[in-house]
């Protein structure tokens, strides 16, 4: 399994990371004893205590999800008859949430005034709870919301994966990404996925001259 991990199509990244959670994994299952056979959660067990998750920088590559504006405007025009795709990305862009926390908003989590919306992290918030920017994404979200099949029901989910069979479920980040993986291949633009959208939205906002403080503010980082 090491030596799968240490193949070049693996990114220095999750060599590291599989390090750790191989660590973490192993200490469950099985764990170091003391003297008096009591688990030691200090010990890491003796099999994989010389993996080390340090690697070396001079692999990494630069990230190729680069997107231009224009790219992402021909995103939203190639998804003109999915008005739940469309308010996804104008969404995401603009709010610079990671995408489990943006599918996992609800109706309830929607407070709509005339030309903006307040839109509350209510769980699964990384940096914990709090508001969603929706502004400049404010008429894609409300021309979802005027279709949504279920929108008044405040526990229904915000963004659905309707699938084939209009099952009303919740959109998850594998859905999004394979509808974006094709729409950029049609296009033939910058492969893009759902964590994309928020790292080219905060290079967006830098290009049109916002601080970081402002940045930082939007994103709900603490530093």
């Amino acid at each position: 399994i090491m030596a799968f991990m240490h193949t070049k199509n693996k990114s220095p990244r999750s060599k590291r990371d599989f390090v750790i959670d191989i660590k973490y994994i192993w200490k469950q299952i099985l764990p170091e004893k003391d003297e008096k056979g009591r688990v030691d959660d200090t010990l890491i067990p003796y099999p994989v205590r010389h993996l080390s998750s340090k690697q070396d920088r001079s692999t990494e590559t630069k990230r190729k999800d680069r997107m231009f504006y224009d790219e992402f405007e021909k995103l939203i025009v190639y998804f003109a008859m999915h008005p739940m795709i469309q308010a996804y990305l104008a969404f995401a862009l603009e709010s610079l949430a990671r995408p489990q926390e943006i599918f996992f908003l609800r109706i309830s989590d929607f407070q709509f005034f005339k030309d903006y919306a307040k839109v509350y992290m209510s769980s699964h918030g990384k940096e914990g709870l709090g508001l969603l920017q929706c502004i400049d994404s404010f008429p894609s979200i409300i021309k979802w919301y005027n279709k949504h099949p279920n929108k008044n029901n405040p526990d229904a989910f915000f963004f659905l994966n309707l699938g084939n069979k209009n099952t009303l479920s919740q959109m998850t980040p594998d859905n999004m990404n394979r509808k974006l993986k094709k729409a950029c291949k049609e296009l033939g633009i910058t492969k893009l996925t759902c964590y994309s959208l928020k790292r080219n939205g905060i290079t967006f906002r830098r290009l049109r001259g916002e601080s970081d403080m402002e940045v930082q503010h939007a994103a709900r980082w603490t530093s």
